[in-house]
């Protein structure tokens, strides 16, 4: 893996050094063009705005801010994490580090100067390790994740389907709560009865994974929305809450008191 991201960071750099040698608009022209092609594949798959939890002008900043500088690392370096659907994705990234190595003999075929027999030959040598040495990588592998270079899932797609198949309450809640309130458009209803169904035990137990700053109102019984004020919540909001109330469960035949007593740092609106 050292060795395949050497030469994949090798090529690239020199491609863009012949074409600073050659031009230094087209360095400009083709950093614009590879960047413009893939936010245009993201916005029009719907998976322009990146996973934190963060709205309005921000998060539109962060989204260009982390788009831009997760094709930049990839084409220079061919990290193979950012093949991750929250990232570039397993085609784009595939696609991006297949144009990484053709590149530079594009750049190549511009250049004028002195050396360019010995730098085509320095290009092939260094693409042909590269290729046979993903090949080898590829084999080496389980099988299953072979598919994660080619997959065409979604950040939303990607974390609907994690909420779906989470073993156990922890997983579904980091999957629906830790990520951008839009990637679970589409399962709003099973989200909230989930919920429902789970948050009495969930703070009567003290689980620590639990977070209820985390859940949006519209997700949270209507009983504890009220008990929180709803959009208005409060900072170091001291609460007493009925457990066997909320979600729809009873605590009647527990031998404590049914009246429980948790703190909550909640947000301000």
């Amino acid at each position: 893996m050292t060795l395949i991201g050497t030469l994949h960071n090798l090529s690239r750099s020199v491609g863009y050094a012949l074409l600073a040698v050659t031009d230094g608009m087209l360095v400009v022209k083709f950093v614009g063009c590879e960047i413009g092609v893939f936010l245009v594949f993201k916005v029009v798959r719907k998976d322009f705005w990146y996973w934190l939890r963060v709205e309005g002008i921000a998060g539109f900043i962060t989204a260009v801010c982390v788009r831009v500088l997760g094709k930049i690392i990839a084409d220079f370096t061919g990290c193979l994490h950012l093949r991750h659907p929250f990232e570039l994705g397993g085609t784009a990234y595939s696609v991006s580090m297949v144009w990484a190595q053709i590149m530079p003999f594009v750049a190549l075929g511009w250049y004028e100067g002195g050396g360019k027999e010995q730098l085509g030959m320095l290009l092939q040598g260094s693409f042909g390790l590269w290729l046979a040495l993903n090949g080898l990588f590829l084999c080496s592998i389980e099988r299953s994740f072979v598919g994660t270079f080619f997959g065409m899932q979604t950040a939303p797609e990607y974390t609907k389907e994690l909420w779906k198949r989470g073993g156990n309450d922890a997983s579904k809640f980091d999957a629906a709560f830790d990520n951008r309130r839009s990637y679970i458009n589409g399962i709003e209803d099973e989200v909230r009865e989930w919920v429902a169904g789970g948050i009495a035990g969930w703070r009567a137990n003290g689980e620590d994974w639990f977070n209820v700053e985390k859940i949006g109102d519209e997700f949270l019984p209507k009983e504890l929305v009220e008990i929180l004020g709803g959009g208005r919540r409060r900072n170091s909001l001291t609460l007493t809450i009925d457990i066997g109330t909320i979600g729809g469960r009873s605590n009647s035949n527990s031998p404590k008191s049914n009246r429980r007593h948790a703190t909550s740092q909640v947000a301000p609106n």
